[in-house]
């Protein structure tokens, strides 16, 4: 019988998000409970036997109690034979009174299927006659120059049969950014020769395998289960996973999330590329999207005042929406009539050059070192 395992990490629940006006705020708070909500739906509903959180379920050691009972009651909320949690890096486990997995503690403590695991030492369980054993490596700390996986290829030598799941919070070379060294950092080499026949891991953002589908892997990075910020260009994600003997058999790449961060960056030229911007954002899920847009080119003033005011209408139908513009003016007939002496080298200059359609930009740029020159 396949054993089923949805894998996921980096849920970050009392994140506060506080670069976004409260009520956006609240909203993004809230999803990041929904989408775990959904996942673990999503996991009964797929007769997941374990549900696997791999590091920083929690954004810190300071959430709110009430945020910590939710989550717990979240994952009360699995069918399987355990949902496992390993602590990360933001969440880590320093010692037994570290007053955030006491509290978690409390929370689960009526529920045998939840099993918080912050100790590097094999769990084992037996699912319908089968071994499986989890070799989970908590971190014990925000940063660590080690890896904490070290442990883990000598204590599977030590076990003859059984499937083994390996369970790290970390950066993996090749995969993320370290180039201090300070996020436990893992050489894949070292994952693939530890024993084990798949890695479920936490603390990059994006998922691996890059493929959404597939038969193997010999690790797996959940990804953040919703999107978190502008730098998340996936919608969410997280792992099921199938295990046939000591193998991967098949996994499959999970979209709990529905909110999206979403940037743009057009190069405005004309009154038609300002359409194209206002079709490109209209085509969005308006309602659960934040945008941001970082806005450059060359524009007439009557090009400017439609794209703010298209903007402006665009603005509410958003769950947040902010810009930022590098736009310059374009001049036109009517500016060069109205700041430049008529018949004057200037006026005659910018009028030619306005004519020129080859050269579109030609008056635009006379005009701005006309300006500078003036201005010197």
């Amino acid at each position: 019988m396949p054993i089923r395992i949805i894998h996921t990490a980096d849920n970050h629940i009392g994140l506060p998000f506080k670069q976004y006006p409260a009520d956006v705020a609240a909203k993004l708070i809230e999803e990041r409970f929904l989408a775990l909500e959904r996942l673990v739906a999503e996991a009964n509903s797929r007769n997941a036997h374990f549900f696997v959180v791999a590091g920083d379920l929690f954004d810190s050691p300071r959430v709110k109690k009430e945020d910590i009972e939710r989550a717990a009651a979240v994952l009360r909320s699995f069918d399987g034979v355990a949902a496992i949690v390993v602590p990360g890096n933001h969440d880590h486990f320093a010692n037994a009174e570290t007053e955030l997995w006491k509290r978690f503690r409390r929370a689960t403590e009526a529920d045998a299927g939840i099993d918080l695991l912050v100790e590097p030492a094999v769990k084992t369980y037996e699912v319908e006659g089968q071994a499986v054993h989890f070799f989970p490596c908590p971190c014990p700390s925000k940063t660590g120059a080690e890896p904490t996986i070290g442990w883990v290829a000598e204590a599977a030598s030590q076990l003859a049969t059984g499937l083994k799941i390996g369970i790290a919070h970390g950066n993996v070379t090749g995969l993320g950014l370290d180039a201090e060294g300070q996020y436990f950092n893992m050489e894949p080499a070292d994952l693939e020769a530890a024993g084990m026949a798949t890695w479920l891991l936490g603390h990059i953002h994006v998922p691996f395998p890059t493929t959404a589908s597939g038969e193997q892997s010999p690790y797996f990075m959940a990804g953040t289960h919703t999107p978190d910020s502008l730098r998340c260009r996936h919608a969410g994600s997280a792992w099921s996973i199938e295990c046939e003997g000591e193998r991967v058999a098949r996994y499959e790449r999970l979209a709990p999330g529905k909110i999206a961060f979403q940037r743009l960056e057009p190069e405005l030229l004309s009154a038609d590329d300002v359409a194209d911007l206002v079709r490109t954002c209209e085509a969005l899920d308006a309602g659960s999207t934040i945008l941001d847009l970082q806005l450059s080119g060359r524009l007439s003033s009557a090009e400017r005042a439609s794209l703010t005011k298209e903007i402006d209408h665009l603005r509410p139908r958003f769950l947040n929406l902010t810009e930022e513009s590098d736009i310059h003016d374009r001049i036109d007939a009517a500016q060069i009539e109205e700041r430049y002496r008529s018949g004057g080298l200037a006026q005659r200059l910018l009028t030619a050059l306005l004519e020129d359609g080859d050269h579109p930009d030609a008056a635009t740029l006379a005009h701005q070192l006309i300006e500078e020159v003036s201005r010197a």
